[in-house]
């Protein structure tokens, strides 16, 4: 457990430092991110047995600041759908074309390269000057919901939520998580409008925390899938007592598209 908030205080800390510089900072932060957590959901499926077409994805990463700076949001897209691409053909010209194998290859790119590549435009505060309140809201949502969820869950869960896919996860935890995670969401809005930064509507910060809480247990629960499909207990060992990029990111990264999702629509 020391181990674990220890990683976890180091984590916050390097993501207020990312948040306060951005710049290249940040970008180069993100384009790490992206290829480490595309690695681990690789290597992943390597171990359960697959073959997944990893250089398209691995490429796009690298790529993806390039892309934005050159083209700004508008390189993204075509980036993400040119990776796409070449993955299916890779794949379709082997001598044995699986479909497994190509389900492999593409479930990384959009649940890592996208939520990264919408990460590096909320970054971008002159495009989006909103952009840092949403990355903080989203961060939030995660960690605190994970955070009320296992200690609620660890003393008084008592119902099952998944059992075939996270025996430990229980529907009381569950929903402290979710509970919890609004109401940090909540405290962290108002301090974000006190300190100046351009924030959402208050009715639309409660919708996101809802939406992005459900959102982020969700992933966690897809990633808790993958794992358990590979046989594996850890994406990665990059954080000691958390594991990989995507033991800490699978949340984070689904409430990202849904919180990104929700302000086109709405705010």
């Amino acid at each position: 457990m020391v181990q674990r908030i220890i990683t976890g205080v180091v984590g916050i800390s390097a993501l207020i430092a990312i948040l306060y510089v951005r710049g290249w900072v940040s970008s180069l932060a993100v384009t790490l991110i992206c290829l480490l957590g595309l690695y681990e959901e690789y290597q992943a499926f390597k171990t359960g047995g697959h073959r997944p077409a990893a250089w398209p994805g691995l490429c796009a990463a690298l790529l993806l600041w390039p892309a934005y700076a050159w083209k700004g949001p508008n390189g993204i897209l075509p980036l993400l759908v040119l990776a796409m691409l070449l993955t299916m053909l890779w794949i379709v010209r082997r001598k044995e074309p699986s479909w497994i194998d190509a389900a492999a290859s593409l479930y990384p790119l959009l649940t890592v390269f996208l939520p990264m590549s919408l990460f590096l435009i909320l970054l971008d505060g002159e495009r989006f000057p909103v952009g840092i309140t949403l990355v903080v809201l989203t961060f939030v949502i995660s960690f605190a919901g994970d955070i009320f969820a296992y200690f609620i869950g660890s003393f008084f869960g008592w119902h099952k939520l998944c059992p075939a896919v996270s025996p430990k996860k229980t529907v009381e935890g569950s929903i402290a998580g979710l509970v919890g995670g609004v109401l940090t969401c909540i405290a962290a809005f108002y301090l974000c409008a006190r300190g100046g930064l351009p924030t959402p509507g208050a009715i639309d910060v409660v919708v996101l925390a809802l939406i992005g809480g459900v959102a982020g247990q969700v992933g966690d629960l897809t990633a808790s899938l993958v794992k358990r499909h590979c046989g594996i207990k850890d994406f990665g060992s990059i954080f000691p007592g958390h594991g990989g990029i995507m033991d800490r990111m699978d949340s984070v990264l689904f409430t990202l598209v849904v919180v990104c999702a929700y302000c086109l629509l709405y705010v």
